[in-house]
């Protein structure tokens, strides 16, 4: 009898000889499976820059780090400068990969 690999979360099945078959097979159906977790995080973060992007104004690394540049020199409160460069390096990291 075969060896069948199976999704834990989706229950695709990929029984022996399935091309490629072996552990990679898994790992690039994780990328894909819509059961996955990793979609939840995914949606989640995408939901996460929208709003940032919002209240920003960019998304655009450049921008962002020009932003960051100018947010540093001008006189306000440190409670506010903090949370607008922290909102632009969460939008600055988040853009990799993208």
């Amino acid at each position: 009898m075969g060896n069948t690999l199976t999704c834990v979360y989706c229950g695709m099945a990929y029984p022996e000889g399935t091309p490629p078959h072996g552990p990679q097979i898994l790992t690039d159906h994780i990328k894909v499976c819509e059961k996955h977790p990793m979609r939840k995080a995914e949606e989640r973060i995408a939901k996460l820059r929208c709003a940032l992007i919002g209240l920003v104004g960019s998304s655009d690394p450049v921008e962002l780090g020009s932003m960051e540049a100018m947010i540093r020199t001008v006189p306000d409160s440190v409670v506010e400068k903090a949370a607008a460069i922290n909102a632009i390096r969460v939008l600055i990291d988040t853009t990799e990969g993208i």
